[in-house]
């Protein structure tokens, strides 16, 4: 008996901790103080209303262009957006376009010195 007491604990503690780290936004149904309290006072009916019906799912916020499921809101996505991928020659065209435009940003520089000092220098 009193090992069921010490798996009934750990599972608490466990859910507890769950609930508190899933993120607040995600959690589906009850607010997450809610689902603390249900998993603490509802002996193992708690728990398993909570992995079952509360905890955010691993696919939620992940389909971005996806309409929404039924029963689920649609939200802003939280994904920062990502760059499409550049090839090989636009990354080549890109370095040659920044050198060139140093290379005359620095000849400019150097002709407005030379006309600031002047000729005989």
């Amino acid at each position: 008996m009193p090992y069921l007491v010490l798996i009934y604990a750990v599972i608490i503690v466990a859910v507890a901790v769950d609930i508190v780290v899933a993120d607040g936004r995600t959690v589906r149904g009850l607010p997450k103080m809610v689902w603390v309290l249900g998993a603490m006072v509802l002996p193992l009916l708690g728990p398993i209303a909570w992995f079952a019906l509360g905890r955010p799912s691993k696919d939620d916020g992940d389909d971005e262009g996806a309409p929404p499921r039924e029963g689920r809101l649609s939200r802003p996505s939280t994904k920062p957006a990502v760059a499409p991928a550049r090839s090989a020659a636009d990354d080549a065209r890109a370095e040659e376009e920044f050198r060139r435009t140093v290379r005359e940003r620095a000849e400019a520089q150097r002709r407005a010195a030379r006309d600031q000092r002047g000729p005989d220098v």
